[in-house]
């Protein structure tokens, strides 16, 4: 049946024409399909009109409309057509496909943020209560929302239902969009834009329930090195963490984004160094550094020097690499367990780094930096190392003859994610889903 509402709509003019077109045959429609669904949707909801037209204008046209004219009637009318509209407009919501899908939203406010950082969120559909939040952190020249959908994180967030937090640096902290893991102003404890990501876990905690023993962090190349300061400085915020392609905490402390000597030299050999001849000559300033990856390929002296460190060796030793995060704030344990991972012909960060990860992080742990296993996955070397009660605390990932950046496995299969493009690269290994499983988040 319908009810023709075009008297009504003609008085209203040009003030209103959204609902034209709605007939009651178009609610039954809904109503029905509702009870089909399960809906819980009240019993004919627009029955006081059924079998007949309705003109608004001739009450005799309809049987029933002198219930209407009593206030009783009219009043019990009203909340059937209210009910029935909610009904509708309930069962609307839940089919539509924008309603079922998770957008990624920026957070304007999320506390001082001294560092002026920006937050983005990513919150699944039917986020349970407690739900686990991971930390996703881009890297240098790319945005939070494009590498956490990219490497595969948006993707596992839906299926697996957890809550992302993105992190994004701005063009005024740096021209090519890098986190600041380098610099002493951000990479220490309740300062710079370590205190703005730890604000950003804070809100998210307090705007949807997360778990706080399921916080986990993650990101590629200087994400992945703030990765390493985040674990470092608020390692009982997290549980665990992801570092691709990073370098190791406190291998780097420049005192400006601008100067950035010490940061240079750990990407190229895994630690800086000391002498004056350090990089290139440059006058009265005591170095000028080599591009990235430089000492890997030329390790020429006295352009790239044996290190000066307390060792007298070339590289820091595990327990200086463990005092640096154990300096690095008053917690005494547990500590979060790490997941490492770098190709094997990174030009932009050495591999060196990953070994020094391993090595900082086994030390942390008290356990020796010997794997307690290891093996291959999907063609790549794999070992894990292990407490003394047997549980797997450290483990790394060799990606054999991939450069900088991270691994994805596109598709569609249970341990497949990602797309590849700029720094995420195909090469039919998805860390994403790995480190989500290392974690205890993926089956």
């Amino acid at each position: 049946m319908s009810i023709r509402l075009g008297d009504h709509f003609a008085k209203q003019g040009a003030r209103d024409h959204s609902h034209r077109s709605i007939t009651g045959s178009d609610f039954d429609k809904v109503i029905n399909s509702g009870k089909r669904a399960g809906l819980d949707v009240v019993a004919h909801p627009v029955s006081f009109i059924s079998g007949q037209d309705f003109d608004i204008k001739s009450h005799s046209k309809n049987a029933e409309f002198g219930m209407m004219r009593s206030g009783h009637g009219l009043a019990q009318t009203c909340r059937r057509m209210a009910l029935g509209i909610w009904a509708a407009t309930a069962l609307l919501m839940a089919t539509s496909p924008q309603a079922l899908a998770a957008t990624t939203i920026e957070v304007p406010n999320f506390g001082s943020n001294p560092d002026g950082l920006r937050m983005f969120k990513h919150i699944p559909d039917g986020l349970p209560a407690s739900a686990p939040l991971v930390v996703v952190m881009h890297g240098c020249t790319q945005n939070a929302r494009d590498y956490a959908a990219g490497s595969g994180w948006v993707q596992l967030a839906d299926k697996l239902r957890l809550a992302l937090v993105m992190p994004e640096q701005t063009q005024a902290n740096s021209s090519n969009r890098c986190f600041n893991w380098f610099v002493r102003s951000d990479n220490r404890r309740d300062q710079g834009e370590a205190l703005s990501i730890r604000q950003m876990v804070d809100k998210m905690k307090s705007d949807h329930g997360i778990d706080s023993s399921r916080v986990f962090v993650t990101g590629l190349s200087a994400g992945g090195a703030m990765t390493s300061v985040m674990l470092a400085t608020y390692p009982e915020v997290f549980a665990g963490g992801g570092i691709v392609a990073g370098l190791p905490y406190g291998c780097a402390n420049d005192n400006s984004p601008f100067m950035a000597t010490q940061a240079l030299q750990c990407m190229s050999t895994g630690h800086h160094v000391s002498s004056s001849f350090a990089g290139l000559p440059g006058g009265p300033m005591p170095s000028v550094p080599l591009p990235p990856g430089f000492c890997l390929f030329f390790p020429f002296p006295p352009l790239c020097p044996v290190g000066t460190h307390s060792s007298g060796g070339d590289t820091f030793t595990a327990a200086e690499l463990g005092d640096f995060v154990r300096r690095a704030s008053n917690h005494t344990g547990p500590f979060p367990r790490v997941s490492i991972w770098h190709g094997s012909i990174d030009g932009t960060v050495s591999p060196t780094n990953a070994s020094e990860e391993m090595l900082q992080w086994t030390n942390v742990h008290g356990i020796k930096p010997e794997p307690a296993a290891q093996d291959t996955i999907k063609g790549h070397p794999h070992q894990v190392f292990k407490d003394a009660g047997g549980r797997v605390v450290v483990e790394t990932f060799r990606i054999t003859g991939m450069a900088h950046g991270v691994p994805v496995d596109p598709g569609t299969g249970t341990d497949q994610c990602g797309t590849a493009g700029p720094f995420v690269l195909d090469v039919d290994i998805c860390s994403s889903f790995l480190i989500a499983k290392f974690w205890g988040l993926a089956p």
